[in-house]
């Protein structure tokens, strides 16, 4: 039972954040104060948001790159229909709507026209920046709608709004993903295409449900983020998707598709947060957080590279048995 429960991948995970958190707390003795967890807290929630979409993505076998310009551009539109005088409410809606129809271009470039879900998305995201710089003019877009703020600002128990919706998306989405049947397509979908499509799941269309919900919570992530800040920026939430992609797979969201679960992409955006927040409580360069959080997603690759690897061998030897 020891070495099963050893084996977990989220127990190793725990383990790990563990090792983490006492190791930043041994050179910053403000790591573990109320203010900094809050502070680790609120920075997880936008790269756990987007991770919530781009898991059930990935598992399904596709990606999408372009999360973070969608967070961005869909905050911009928020402040900018504020701006104008539309109540926060109508302005949020229509970040979430701009969120779907981003995710329906992108399933229509990948299930009709055949691109390659890595290159399209890429495009899309240089297209969403682009246009974010254009219409800012690279500047942030503040926000004094007070209601508004109340998203970014409020607290439950002490415990931060944005990192509240957060975690009711985890377990709602950790549900439909274990317990439903269209999570167990989704599965089917990312392990064995060919599979699914004989046992009659339209795969084009689970994909078009998966890229409409990922950029439609990407813009919710950006929405938020932005009622944390009281502005809009052209800037905070582009590149989050790396941090979304990197805690996922570190939690053991198989690249390939098919494999992993929210539990553990939780607890890897959480490790990767803690991470990230203790380099810069000990006052390392921004740099070096970029340099260190490419190599945690090299590792993270690394590990889904090696525990597929396991898998396949594991097959094939209890194929020859069987044999």
């Amino acid at each position: 039972m020891v070495r099963k429960v050893l084996a977990s991948k989220n127990i190793t995970l725990v383990f790990v954040l563990f090792a983490v958190i006492v190791f930043f707390r041994l050179l910053n003795p403000y790591y573990l104060g109320v203010d900094n967890i809050r502070s680790i807290l609120n920075t997880m929630s936008l790269a756990g948001m987007l991770s919530v979409g781009l898991a059930c993505l990935l598992i399904s076998g596709q990606i999408n790159l372009a999360a973070g310009a969608e967070g961005c551009f869909g905050a911009i539109l928020a402040a900018l229909l504020m701006q104008a005088g539309v109540p926060w409410p109508v302005a949020v809606l229509g970040a979430l709507v701009f969120g779907a129809l981003s995710g329906l271009l992108t399933s229509f470039l990948c299930n009709v026209l055949n691109f390659v879900a890595f290159i399209a998305t890429i495009a899309l995201q240089s297209v969403y920046r682009g246009a974010g710089m254009v219409i800012t003019n690279a500047q942030n877009l503040p926000i004094g709608d007070q209601g508004f703020w109340a998203i970014g600002a409020s607290t439950y128990f002490g415990i931060p709004a944005p990192f509240v919706i957060m975690s009711v998306l985890f377990i709602i989405y950790g549900f439909i993903l274990t317990y439903t049947r269209f999570g167990r397509r989704v599965y089917m979908c990312g392990g064995n295409p060919n599979a699914a499509r004989l046992a009659g799941i339209n795969t084009k269309r689970m994909h078009t449900v998966l890229f409409v919900n990922c950029s439609a919570l990407s813009a919710l992530g950006g929405v938020v983020l932005a009622a944390t800040m009281h502005a809009a920026s052209p800037n905070n939430v582009f590149g989050t998707e790396f941090d979304a992609i990197t805690g996922a797979v570190l939690g053991g969201v198989a690249f390939t598709g098919g494999k992993g679960g929210l539990l553990g992409c939780f607890i890897g955006i959480l490790l990767l947060s803690c991470f990230n927040n203790g380099m810069v409580g000990v006052g390392l360069a921004s740099f070096w957080s970029l340099v260190a959080r490419g190599a945690l997603l090299i590792l993270a690759l690394a590990l889904d590279f090696f525990r597929e690897s396991s898998r396949q061998r594991a097959q094939k030897s209890s194929v020859l048995k069987a044999v």
